[in-house]
């Protein structure tokens, strides 16, 4: 019997009473079901067999029998959408419960995790905001960055030492003075839509890579760009001894050239080792690609569900493998958990905007604010997320970076207005809320104007921000120092506040260890331009977030990403 079926007679004896032992002859349990005793005792079988109820008949003339049914419609409805959604069918699932949307998105909370269907594995999450368009080449916060990453594969890869490994190019060579790079193609590579990547190809990307203002500064030094076989040849117009590290950046991801210049609307078609089955406002579903370059993923999809909630600092996801919907009404409690946590790179930061198009804050002003606008004032409040009291003040751009404590200043006058720019960021948000009203109180009139995370970059980009005071947040990847690199030479909101003695001067020193440095040697050189730019107090660092996983202990081979993600591709099971 089906369970639509099953689910029609188990409602029909709702009217006697549920979750209570009830006297009843198995004459008058037939009458509810409108059949024949013979065939009611069928029913109540095949209705105890689900578990749904009990039934406990007594023998003989005048014996009234027990029936005890376990569960409310509504709660056999919800175990049943809950199996629909643990076996992949969202559609039935969501017809099941009658289009309501609440209940839905609480039970793909509830079974979140990874789930073995068919001896595949499959990993099902849910997330608290719709993912902008996976495109390498645009502004991305975090989490799209990650994405990106499973997405897409570059030419080489560089770790947090800033060893450079390979990818799809399995050698490179550089010329002695490091002006000309040439990178050798491994053979057969395709894109997830099957079409062929060669050297020409991506000598087409980068060519048009080239031209747009966000890779301007990076890639001002290309002098020409080559393509013969399987091989890309770069020629500089100055010495990069970082050049291979540099192409690892997620920015630098292989893609068609067609995505650069119209990308609305499309289907993104990478290399990675997932590929995209679907993005839409409702869900992200990626599928593991079995012509990856390197080691097939260990999990065959992942689901990620997307809603307006108010995230937690935790990403947790573990395994449901029953069938019994009364063991699925229960909690998994009983199973073993574990958990990774640490602090992250990068930070979020306060830039005092230079260039606002009214008179610049001076030194003076800007060591006043550093010290009085500082991480400690704002844990002082009350009414903060969750994701801001899990983080710690930041006193430098890195957490194991010299920590530069802002000196003690003398009151200074302040101008009358002072507005802060964010984008739409939970803890940025709680931010700017709490140095706003300081503002306010210290007799400086202040706003937030909040921008989505692609409209404050593009504001920027154009000089177009009129706020004396920006909140944002530097965001590194598994390429940290070349993550650190790019921040310091081409982000546009770190460049629209600083003034252009500093511009000059930053430039000048990266054009330096562009010339005479390996990307291994990077961090230890770019941590002395983030210490002269805290004692300048061009920027002011304000929170280090905690990143914390959590899952169940029957999953093996989870581990944390720099973006606070679980690694999908090395995720694994037992069973």
């Amino acid at each position: 019997m089906k369970d639509e079926r099953a689910f029609q007679h188990y409602s029909r004896l709702i009217v006697l009473g549920i979750k209570q032992d009830l006297l009843v002859s198995l004459g008058e349990v037939a009458e509810v079901l409108c059949t024949t005793p013979r065939h009611c005792r069928t029913l109540l079988q095949s209705l105890q067999q689900r578990e749904w109820l009990n039934w406990t008949p007594k023998s003989g003339r005048n014996q009234r029998s027990i029936l005890h049914l376990n569960f409310s419609p509504n709660e056999i409805q919800t175990s049943r959408a809950r199996l629909l959604i643990e076996k992949g069918n969202y559609e039935n699932a969501l017809e099941l419960l009658e289009g309501d949307q609440n209940q839905f998105s609480s039970l793909l909370q509830q079974t979140s995790g990874a789930l073995i269907r068919e001896g595949q594995l499959h990993i099902q999450l849910t997330y608290q905001r719709i993912f902008s368009q996976l495109l390498p080449h645009k502004p991305l916060r975090n989490s799209e960055r990650f994405l990106v990453r499973q997405v897409y594969a570059c030419l080489t890869a560089c770790d947090r030492n800033g060893v450079v490994k390979p990818q799809l190019a399995h050698h490179w060579q550089q010329s002695a003075d490091a002006t000309k790079w040439r990178f050798y193609i491994r053979p057969q590579l395709r894109f997830h839509s099957n079409s062929l990547i060669d050297a020409e190809l991506i000598c087409d990307l980068f060519t048009n890579l080239c031209v747009l203002p966000e890779y301007e500064k990076e890639l001002a030094h290309v002098r020409n760009i080559s393509a013969s076989h399987q091989c890309v040849t770069f020629e500089l117009s100055t010495s990069d001894q970082g050049f291979a590290a540099l192409l690892s950046d997620l920015r630098y991801s292989i893609q068609p050239a067609r995505q650069i210049g119209n990308a609305s609307g499309i289907n993104v078609d990478g290399c990675g080792p997932f590929r995209m089955v679907e993005q839409s406002d409702k869900r992200v579903r990626l599928q593991a690609f079995d012509h990856y370059f390197s080691t097939r993923s260990l999990t065959d999809s992942v689901t990620i569900w997307q809603f307006d909630h108010t995230p937690s600092e935790r990403i947790q996801f573990g395994r449901t493998n029953t069938d019994n919907p009364h063991q699925i009404i229960e909690s998994h409690t009983s199973e073993a958990a574990s958990t990774q946590t640490r602090i992250e790179n990068g930070c979020l930061y306060l830039v005092f905007n230079m260039n606002n198009g009214q008179t610049p804050l001076t030194h003076a002003q800007r060591k006043y604010l550093s010290k009085t606008l500082s991480p400690e004032l704002v844990l002082q409040e009350e009414g903060l997320s969750e994701l801001l009291l899990a983080s710690i003040p930041a006193h430098s751009l890195l957490p194991d970076w010299t920590k530069v404590r802002p000196q003690a200043a003398e009151e200074t006058s302040l101008p009358a207005q002072l507005d802060i720019a964010v984008y739409d960021h939970l803890v940025i948000l709680d931010c700017a809320r709490v140095l706003s009203d300081k503002l306010n109180q210290m007799g400086v009139e202040s706003r937030v104007n909040v921008y989505s995370f692609s409209e404050l970059h593009e504001r920027a980009q154009r000089n177009e921000l009129s706020e004396g005071l920006v909140i944002a947040s530097l965001i590194t990847d598994d390429n940290l120092p070349i993550s650190m690199f790019r921040w310091f030479c081409s982000n546009s909101i770190l460049h629209q506040g600083l003034p252009d003695e500093a511009k000059h001067w930053i430039n000048a020193e990266l054009a330096v260890l562009r010339g005479q440095y390996e990307a291994g040697d990077y961090l230890k050189i770019l941590e002395s331009l983030a210490t002269t730019m805290l004692y300048e107090n061009w920027i002011a660092p304000l929170f280090h977030h905690r990143q914390t996983l959590k899952w169940l202990g029957v999953l093996q081979g989870v581990s944390m990403t720099d973006w606070s993600w679980p690694d999908f591709k090395n995720v694994w099971t037992d069973d």
